[in-house]
């Protein structure tokens, strides 16, 4: 398997994640999306195998050599780059099934073959990316472009070592497509893009209430009096905004757990701070535990319901909350 901690492990906490995983289970490879977060994970004692998905810039291929970590290359130019290198890496070469992102097309696999025989490279892996694996005849078609690229390097005595195409959705909806490897994405973290398969999120995020105030009615909130209150009306005050991945787009409307119940975001979120509406809850007080992702008392929060309210998903909501912010794990 191959657990995807790219993008700071969706948001989860790049070396948190992978020292996780990395004690549990020894032989889990990792993907990521950069040289950077691979050297990261070298420098934290991170020995198991590290698969670089994105571009990797020609200086740092020496350096990827180096510290053992296996780059992807997708395009000609790619691997123009790649030979110019006097260390070279291994690598992965990436198939372009239909999804039209990084990749050798069908059509040039053929002249890749044929450089790759003239110069004796031989890929450590190969691999391609279902577009939309809930799609099952779609993605079918990506399973047979896949099979036919396969079969050619495969009659040309090219036999990489490791082959993987599945990721979370494909895991479950393509089961015997497995191959040599299977990347887990977003399922490792809990969520589905799917409502008819339920896991359990790992995430719970948190802050706390900063300050408490009562506001009379009529008196503006936030930055360019956005909303005015109905009634007379006590808010708390969170020192969360968007710079912590908070979205702009939930003001007036995102909702927080506070002691068990709901709080509406008042106004606009800014930010380093947000203000919600604790009117209607008794007793709440400076230091309370505030809960955005997650479960407090018989409500819950994922990060599928904030997406929604901003009309996203919860990759973005997840992968947007702020390295900075201290993970802890539980």
């Amino acid at each position: 398997m191959m657990a995807m901690i790219k993008s700071n492990a969706y948001g989860h906490g790049l070396v948190a994640i992978a020292k996780l995983l990395s004690k549990k289970y020894r032989g889990v490879w990792f993907g990521v999306d950069s040289i950077t977060e691979a050297v990261r994970l070298r420098d934290e004692g991170i020995q198991n195998p590290l698969l670089v998905l994105g571009y990797t810039l020609p200086r740092r291929l020496s350096e990827s050599a180096r510290e053992h970590i296996i780059v992807t290359i997708s395009s000609f130019d790619g691997l123009d780059d790649f030979l110019r290198s006097k260390v070279r890496p291994q690598f992965h070469i990436k198939l372009d099934t239909g999804m039209h992102r990084q990749g050798f097309q069908e059509k040039d696999i053929l002249p890749l073959i044929e450089r790759l025989q003239k110069l004796r490279l031989v890929p450590d892996g190969v691999y391609s990316h279902l577009a939309e694996a809930s799609h099952a005849g779609f993605s079918k078609s990506q399973v047979r472009s896949f099979e036919r690229s396969l079969g050619i390097f495969q009659r040309a005595g090219i036999r990489p070592r490791v082959v993987h195409f599945n990721k979370t959705e494909g895991i479950i909806n393509f089961s015997k497509n497995t191959y040599d490897m299977v990347r887990l994405g977003i399922g490792l973290y809990g969520y589905y893009p799917e409502k008819r398969v339920r896991l359990k999120p790992v995430l719970i995020w948190k802050t706390i209430v900063s300050e408490v105030k009562r506001v009379e009615k009529g008196e503006w909130v936030s930055y360019d009096r956005t909303e005015r209150l109905k009634r007379d009306s006590k808010i708390a005050i969170l020192p969360i905004g968007y710079w912590h991945g908070f979205d702009r787009g939930l003001s007036s409307k995102g909702e927080v757990l506070i002691r068990g119940k709901r709080a509406r975001v008042l106004g606009r979120v800014t930010m380093d701070m947000t203000m919600v509406d604790v009117t209607d809850i008794p007793g709440v007080r400076i230091r309370d535990e505030v809960v955005i992702i997650g479960k407090q008392g018989k409500y819950r929060i994922t990060a599928d319901d904030v997406a929604e309210k901003i009309n996203t998903t919860s990759y973005e909501i997840l992968t947007r909350i702020n390295p900075l912010i201290r993970k802890v794990a539980v």
